[in-house]
């Protein structure tokens, strides 16, 4: 028993000595692995924070080459512009290195921005900084532009021509929304050309060249793309001038009211100064050898006989205001009494039939902006073409007829001119997606 006892002791002794050495053990152990733990916790916390910077530069990345690309729906992008907008959304990211890459041609845009993050626990060894790249491709679609929107419903001819008349849009959709069987309609050697031909009804045709292509038929019902411009329109309870005639003479008209209209006619020459022309209750007029010229102008026809008539002895060389609440918007039917009201009968009714506005002008060439007359109808009558030296032309209209041997020319050049093009018609069609 004593001698168990003796053995038993040095047994317990023996054990205590090697818990005493494992614990030396272990402080030594950890004393010399503490530099590869410290190393990897500082690893993982410069790597979380390097993609924490990184997830922040990639979404600023991506903003600005998305925003820049929408540029291109713009009048005059170029290379300079497109590649400033990119530029300024990106300093958001101070320190970065931007480099941008535009393609007018392919209408993409690249950006790709570098930066070095400070790494916290860099001075362990492993660096001071981590180096992070980011790159955002946008690119806008090849959608066409819309540049003549029929907005009647449902009555017959929407859109029409006849005789020789001819709609020349070859980059461009002419959109019907009428649904009628007869929606548009193009006869005898007239010619309606366009990029798209869409009509929400029918079509109806004489020859096989009426149309250059073949509409589509059953088209979506397209909604007033301007319908929001409605809500601007400008005060004219004050009348400027009234019954204004301009007879045989030279005149610089002044931006205003002009309650009865306006009539330039006998060989007089006037220039409209810039600025928005309100010809309330009364027609614009421009006829016997008259010309009407105008930069930087919108021209807001309101009430009853506020008609538009250009006469085939008139000249006509208008473009539209660059700036302010009717930028790019040339010819404004307001839609709110458009319609004259029948003047017999007991009880007399508005005539719901389109307010008709004529250019009969054989010399209107310059007709540069968009011109929208909801609740009105166009008519085109002459025999030279109408419109062919704007940069562009845009129609919403209610209706528009083409008769005898006008060649309406809607140009898309966009880029050729500083006037704004409204948003929903001309490029606005086109969407900007990210592809890489």
């Amino acid at each position: 028993m004593r001698m168990a006892r003796k053995s038993l002791l040095r047994s317990w002794r023996s054990a205590r000595r090697f818990g005493a050495d494992a614990r030396g053990n272990t402080l030594v152990s950890f004393g010399i692995a503490f530099p590869l733990i410290a190393g990897v916790v500082g690893v993982g916390l410069d790597y979380a924070g390097a993609a924490q910077a990184r997830g922040k530069m990639q979404a600023v990345t991506d903003a600005a080459a998305l925003n820049a690309a929408r540029e291109f729906q713009m009048v005059q992008a170029n290379v300079q512009k497109v590649s400033t907008v990119a530029r300024n959304y990106a300093s958001q990211i101070q320190g970065a290195a931007v480099d941008v890459a535009v393609d007018i041609d392919a209408l993409t845009i690249r950006v790709t921005m570098d930066k070095d993050v400070q790494n916290l626990f860099g001075q362990l060894g492993w660096g001071n900084t981590t180096h992070i790249r980011t790159t955002a491709t946008a690119k806008m679609t090849n959608g066409l532009p819309l540049c003549l929107l029929a907005l009647e419903p449902k009555a017959k001819g929407a859109i029409k021509l006849e005789k020789n008349a001819r709609l020349t849009a070859p980059a461009c959709v002419v959109n019907s929304n009428s649904t009628s069987s007869d929606g548009l309609i193009s006869l005898d050697d007239a010619v309606l050309q366009a990029g798209l031909i869409c009509s929400a009804g029918g079509k109806v045709k004489t020859k096989n060249t009426n149309y250059t292509p073949e509409p589509k038929t059953d088209c979506p019902v397209m909604p007033d793309p301007l319908a929001g411009r409605q809500a601007q329109a400008p005060s004219s309870a004050t009348c400027n001038f009234t019954d204004k005639v301009v007879n045989a003479a030279t005149e610089f008209l002044q931006p205003g009211v002009y309650c009865g209209g306006l009539t330039v006619t006998n060989g007089a020459t006037v220039t409209l100064n810039p600025g928005t022309f309100i010809f309330r209750d009364g027609p614009l007029t421009v006829d016997g050898g008259a010309s009407l010229t105008g930069n930087g102008v919108s021209i807001y026809m309101k009430g009853p006989n506020a008609n538009l008539t250009f006469a085939t002895a008139s000249t006509i060389n208008l473009v539209a205001s660059k700036s302010g609440p009717f930028s790019g918007i040339l010819i404004y039917d307001d839609p709110t009494g458009a319609a004259a009201p029948e003047t017999s009968g007991k009880h007399a009714k508005p005539d719901k039939s389109p307010r008709e506005h004529s250019i009969l002008s054989d010399d209107a060439r310059t007709l540069l902006g968009t011109i929208y007359m909801p609740k009105g109808r166009l008519i085109v009558d002459a025999t030279k073409p109408v419109a062919d030296k704007s940069a562009y032309t845009v129609l919403v209209v209610q209706q528009l007829d083409l008769y005898e041997g006008p060649n309406l020319v809607l140009n898309t050049d966009y880029r050729a001119t500083d006037v704004p093009i409204p948003e929903g018609v001309g490029p606005y069609g086109g969407k900007v997606l990210l592809t890489q």
